[in-house]
């Protein structure tokens, strides 16, 4: 239950508490009061954004906060909890506005992000105003308030699961069979593409030793002529290297019996031939290997011939052809393996409809068992709210046209979407021998301020709600249908704290808390004030209300028998 609201700073309101009381709650005042700006503070409560006009004129911000109190067994405070927010008896929240539309919130003093405060306060508070009124002229709605009423919206979510698990099936099925159609277009070039790169046999670092070896055999003359001169000065010659170090080395060995000192450089010396028969001897080996061979070097430019050709199409070096070719391997792989996953979302695709069609089934069978409880519960309590000749039903056709439907989305021919088998509209005949025709098109605005007052007080009994907020109401009604609708607000408080704003005093007259709103004007400026009526207060208000600006002793007297009439009528 909302037990206090206090706004600050908030349009012409300065600083204003209200405290509510359990049953009917009744807010009014002159055209321009402020009414408004009681509900503009509840949907800052609610999350709504803030308008450019929400912080009064020379504040630094505008604040608003609600305390409520919770039953112990109250859902909320498991949510409470879950969100790590203190749970209590009371509930305390806030929202603070400042310039520029930034705003900040808080749940019983911890700083809390918008979409949570929504979540918390929507789970205590409903707001009835036009924008709901124009809900009822939206038929799309119609359906969801029916789910609402039969308590069907848990299973009409698992439909909706259902319809996003085949939605993602089939879009990657589809995805896929994209990606197979362009790979069969692919799929002869590949086949080719990796014949040729098999075909060639390629080694990573091939190209470069071709190019070395190139090198060697164009310039092979060259090579064995400064190799065969470099052996001779090592070996072959009268003075070659190796002789005279022999000689060197005889030398010195006939004298290391003399200075034994001598001996480790007759080693070095002797080490040092060693080093010299085995370069000779490489040498001897290279030149033996050195080939003048055209036909080799023939061979050698025709294999990187192929190679270039390979590169100019699939890489610029030997690496980046064969992984090319990889690529192509694993792509021809991926198509064999599609096949398999293809299969295995078709089979997905085919259980998800059927499982999709018969929760939609279900869902169908008891929409329609519904429908028939509300339209006739409908037509009971618009009875009593001076529409008694009216006849209100629910019309169901198919949700998605079977021609126009993607097969995708179809079982035995029947279309399925995210929110069943088929769409629903409230059709109504006002007027005894009218035929029924779509709420939409014909239903008035005082009928629509009755329909939806019925249909609040009908899914109030499926909510959670305890505090429900009218305003506008009494669109389009007035006189005895007024009385008729302050009954019905004055019924509704039994179960729930109602909020109502007013400017009927036959609904006034209900009120169990009255609370007065008007303008006035200190320090040249003007501000809106609230205050609590009195019973005799009140009867000055609804005498106000019936008169237009002020009141008379006539109106005063209509005023009291109304607040008479309206007591003796309470539940």
């Amino acid at each position: 239950m909302l037990d206090q609201l206090q706004i600050v700073n908030l349009a012409l309101i300065d600083r204003v508490t209200l405290s509510f009381s359990n049953g009917l709650n009744i807010l009014s005042g002159e055209t321009g009061a402020g009414k408004s700006i009681i509900v503009k503070a509840v949907n800052l409560l609610l999350g709504e954004k803030p308008s450019p006009d929400t912080i009064r004129q020379g504040a630094e911000e505008a604040r608003v906060e609600a305390l409520f109190t919770l039953t112990p067994d109250h859902s909320l405070q498991g949510l409470l909890e879950s969100l790590g927010l203190p749970a209590e008896e009371q509930i305390l929240i806030k929202r603070t506005v400042q310039p520029g539309g930034k705003s900040r919130a808080w749940i019983n003093g911890s700083l809390t992000n918008l979409s949570t405060l929504s979540r918390i306060t929507r789970s205590l508070i409903g707001i009835s105003n036009q924008h709901e009124y124009q809900s009822l002229l939206n038929p799309v709605q119609h359906l969801y308030l029916l789910d609402r009423f039969a308590g069907l919206l848990p299973l009409r979510e698992e439909v909706q699961n259902q319809f996003s698990f085949l939605e993602e099936r089939i879009h990657a099925w589809q995805e896929l069979k994209d990606q197979e159609q362009k790979r069969k277009s692919q799929k002869d070039l590949w086949l080719f593409q990796a014949q040729e790169i098999q075909q060639a046999d390629l080694r990573s670092g091939e190209d470069q030793e071709l190019q070395q070896r190139k090198r060697v055999l164009l310039q092979a003359e060259k090579i064995w002529e400064k190799i065969h001169q470099a052996q001779q000065t090592l070996f072959e010659e009268e003075h070659s290297c190796l002789n005279t170090l022999s000689l060197s080395k005889d030398l010195i060995r006939s004298v290391v019996s003399i200075d034994p000192s001598l001996q480790p450089l007759f080693k070095e010396v002797d080490t040092l031939q060693v080093h010299l028969m085995e370069i000779i001897t490489g040498l001897r080996d290279y030149l033996s290997r050195l080939i003048f061979d055209p036909q080799i070097l023939e061979q050698v430019e025709e294999r990187l011939d192929r190679i270039q050709r390979l590169t100019a199409k699939y890489g610029s070096t030997v690496e980046e052809v064969l992984d090319y070719g990889e690529q192509i391997e694993k792509n021809l792989k991926e198509g064999e393996d599609q096949v398999y996953r293809l299969k295995g979302l078709e089979d997905e695709i085919q259980a998800g409809r059927k499982r999709l069609f018969e929760t939609s089934m279900d869902l169908s069978r008891k929409r329609k068992k519904a429908a028939l409880d509300l339209t006739s519960r409908i037509e009971e309590q618009l009875k009593g709210l001076g529409m008694g000749g009216c006849q209100f039903q629910m019309i169901f056709s198919p949700g998605v046209n079977e021609q126009e439907a993607d097969e995708n989305y179809r079982f035995e021919g029947t279309g399925l979407s995210r929110t069943g088998i088929e769409k629903g509209e409230f059709y109504i005949a006002p007027n005894l021998g009218e035929g029924l025709r779509p709420l939409a098109r014909i239903a008035s605005g005082g009928e629509l301020s009755r329909i939806l007052l019925v249909l609040k007080g009908l899914l109030s009994d499926q909510d959670s709600l305890e505090t429900l907020i009218f305003d506008e109401v009494d669109s389009g009604i007035g006189g005895s249908l007024g009385e008729s609708v302050g009954r019905k607000l004055s019924q509704l408080s039994q179960t729930h704290q109602v909020v109502c704003i007013t400017h009927l005093p036959q609904i006034a007259a209900f009120a169990e808390t009255h609370f007065q709103l008007f303008k006035e004007t200190r320090a040249r400026r003007t501000q809106t004030r609230i205050r609590l009526l009195q019973e005799e207060e009140q009867v000055e208000e609804m005498a106000r209300m019936l008169g237009g600006s002020s009141s008379s002793a006539k109106t005063v007297s209509v005023a009291r028998e109304m607040l008479s009439r309206a007591k003796k009528q309470r539940v």
